[in-house]
């Protein structure tokens, strides 16, 4: 029994060291890890020794002015452990490879009207493209997952989508049509929401962050990220900002709702609203003093603090994070959307408010998907290092 005790308690103890240089790659070393969990360094030393054994960690050039022997970063290993990320929209199907660290591999995709394409066909596709991806695994890399990131509801346990307005393929299951091998075996595929998956790349490079991001191109999503963790709500549902209601005498919305956020603020409302063929051309009317292009920015701006500001108020998050197309847009929203909020939070006045946007990355949920794929080998690395061995 004691043997036992002390496998499981090694087994706990190498996903707390993998854990710390996952979140702190390159930015922390063997005392850090010790200090910051409370071990001996002997036993991290022996643990790290371990990890980077098994291929899963690298140390790095020692550094340090000061007394005592300089510190050796540690970082994620490239090359041993990948994860295949998968990414639908409604106009677009992606697949990349994501190395641990989170750096990219390989990417495809095809531009194609995916709600007329259907599920079926969709996830064939999908297939092909993690085909194309695929061969580009390094010598000695191993796969460790598939995970897809989805404009909608799924319930994580069964893979079946719940509601996605925007695609039509509420009650589906993406696995149904899923028949990916390699290797000789099968690949696992599970999915969440493509916003939530956005955020694990966010967090990837601010691992204690707290935010609310918000996404928006068809369709409007976001998600919640308080400490470092993703609140995803009783059943992963969380963060479906574009459902909040701004407009109770509004249209009607694809998901059966009236006055839903979305329905005022996706780009295609904006598009439609403002007269504009494309969001380049609306940029250019707004830098061009257009009448139009700017009502139409007041009235975004003004349901985006009603549906932001409820959201804060709920939640007590100061930082947004603008992705997708609020991003580009940022120059225009960010002041009088700083103002909206503070006006309609209830401690806006009293606590800095951030609005801010992210760098273009179209491939940020699919990143995030390939990246969850890889959770095991960080929640678990000592079954990684097990199946290595053998």
């Amino acid at each position: 029994m004691s043997g036992m005790t002390q496998a499981v308690m090694r087994s706990s103890n190498l996903a707390l060291v993998m854990r710390k240089v996952a979140d702190h790659s390159g930015r922390i070393s063997r005392a850090d890890i010790a200090h910051q969990l409370g071990m001996t360094r002997s036993t991290v030393s022996r643990l790290v020794d371990d990890l980077i054994d098994g291929g899963l960690v690298a140390e790095g050039t020692a550094s340090g002015t000061g007394r005592g022997r300089p510190a050796v970063p540690l970082s994620l290993r490239r090359g041993t452990a990948l994860g295949l990320g998968l990414q639908v929209g409604v106009g677009r199907l992606s697949a990349v490879l994501v190395d641990l660290d989170g750096t990219v591999e390989a990417t495809a995709e095809t531009m194609t009207d995916v709600p007329k394409l259907g599920l079926a066909a969709s996830v064939e596709e999908l297939q092909r493209l993690s085909g194309q991806v695929l061969g580009s695994l390094p010598e000695g890399g191993h796969l460790i997952g598939a995970f897809a990131a989805i404009p909608g509801l799924l319930d994580v346990r069964s893979g079946r989508v719940v509601r996605a307005p925007n695609l039509g393929w509420d009650g589906e299951s993406l696995g149904a049509h899923w028949t990916l091998t390699h290797e000789g075996g099968r690949v696992p595929l599970a999915a969440a929401n493509d916003a939530t998956c956005a955020a694990v790349t966010v967090m990837r490079s601010d691992p204690d962050s707290s935010f609310l991001l918000l996404c928006g191109d068809v369709g409007i999503g976001g998600a919640l990220c308080r400490d470092g963790t993703l609140v995803l709500g009783e059943h992963g549902w969380s963060g479906e900002l574009g459902h909040i209601c701004v407009d109770p005498r509004g249209v009607p919305c694809r998901c059966g709702s009236i006055g839903c956020m979305e329905t005022i603020v996706s780009l295609p409302a904006l598009l439609s609203a403002s007269r504009q063929p494309s969001l380049e051309a609306y940029r250019r009317a707004l830098t061009n003093g257009d009448e139009r292009a700017e009502a139409v920015l007041r009235r975004t701006v003004g349901a985006l603090g009603i549906g932001l500001g409820a959201a804060m108020n709920v939640w007590d998050v100061s930082t947004i994070r603008l992705c997708c197309y609020f991003a580009e847009l940022e120059p225009w929203l960010r002041e009088p959307l700083t103002r909206q909020l503070m006006g309609r939070v209830v401690w806006g006045r009293k606590a800095h408010i951030d609005v801010g946007a992210l760098p273009a990355l179209p491939l940020r949920p699919a990143i995030g998907a390939g990246l969850i794929a890889l959770g095991p080998v960080v929640k678990d690395p000592d079954s990684f290092l097990t199946r290595g061995a053998a």
